[in-house]
């Protein structure tokens, strides 16, 4: 983990009090922490850094990071790393997602960057050509790994799936303008999101709100941590809602009765206008549209996915 992050990470179980957390450092580099833990003065919960990983999440959700198959397995590493990096090996069926959601920054901001579900951390790349820094989170061990050797070596090396055991090694050279040194990784949870109140001048969260347990706090963990003047917000998602994931009461669309009845995105526009809601102060919207989007699992097995987009605007307060 770098070490221009330590400053910033609280306790993700007693977000109210806003511990920052003490580091006790066992191997590290110039600018790197390699093997160490972080403690929560208040609680005393300590926090593994392995292996230049730090785990910062609650109890309650280690049993996730700790599972070996979903995200976590070989399989979905394949897939996600040819979804986020597929057109710098020109692959013929790539997609122009993640440039397009990049292009929704504000290429004049400057500040720190969050993005909520980086998965292999893409988009995180992205943000450090308009941010000063960018750190990414996710719940997969394997992802953030992923994510923290491509920021280390800028290259792509890995091994894709074709079918069943057979793969094909794939390599490549990333986007020279990716600001590397400003990129960060760790593992943490959307809901308890381990970062101070007000810390980020632009926060992402792209087809995370559908996988979390509880969609609202999610959103009131994204609102928490963006700066009260001058924020921008990027959210993206295809709304496949799934009872396996969550209870339908916790959905924030797709359902025809309650405070969250019809569609999800109209739901997303009506809380970010809100001041009264998780929002607040609330958000005017400058954008929004659909990407098209791919995940690769086999050289026979795709998931084509559209996921809607806004981003918002919280102008600068009086």
């Amino acid at each position: 983990m770098k070490k221009w992050l330590v400053e910033e990470l609280i306790c993700p179980q007693c977000l109210d009090s806003e511990n920052v957390l003490k580091l006790d450092i066992r191997t590290e580099t110039e600018d790197d922490i390699i093997e160490g833990h972080l403690v929560c003065p208040q609680c005393k919960q300590v926090y593994e850094i392995h292996e230049g990983i730090a785990v910062v999440v609650p109890e309650q959700t280690l049993p996730i990071i700790q599972d070996a198959t979903g995200y976590n397995s070989f399989s979905m590493l394949s897939s996600y790393l040819w979804s986020h990096y597929s057109e710098f090996f020109n692959g013929p069926d790539a997609t122009d997602a993640y440039q397009k959601w990049a292009r929704a920054l504000d290429s004049k901001r400057s500040g720190w960057a969050l993005d909520i579900g980086c998965s292999v951390g893409r988009l995180t790349f992205e943000m450090t050509k308009t941010h000063d820094r960018a750190v990414g989170l996710d719940t997969s061990i394997s992802f953030v790994r992923a994510a923290r050797e491509l920021g280390a070596a800028k290259r792509l090396a890995f091994d894709l799936i074709m079918e069943g055991r057979i793969t094909e090694k794939r390599t490549c050279d990333l986007d020279p303008a990716f600001g590397f040194d400003q990129a960060e990784f760790i593992v943490a949870d959307a809901m308890a999101l381990p970062f101070r109140s007000r810390r980020f001048s632009t926060v992402s969260s792209v087809n995370i709100l559908e996988k979390v347990p509880d969609p609202l706090l999610h959103l009131a963990e994204a609102n928490r941590v963006m700066v009260e003047k001058d924020a921008r917000f990027l959210f993206s998602d295809p709304f496949s809602w799934d009872e396996s994931v969550n209870s339908p009461e916790l959905w924030l669309g797709g359902t025809n009765d309650g405070d969250f009845k019809g569609f999800g995105m109209d739901n997303i526009c009506r809380l970010l206008q809100d001041p009264e809601s998780v929002f607040s102060p609330g958000f005017a919207i400058r954008d929004m549209g659909q990407v098209l989007w791919k995940i690769r699992k086999t050289r026979n097995l795709w998931e084509h996915i559209t996921s809607q987009f806004v981003v918002a605007h919280r102008a600068a307060m009086g």
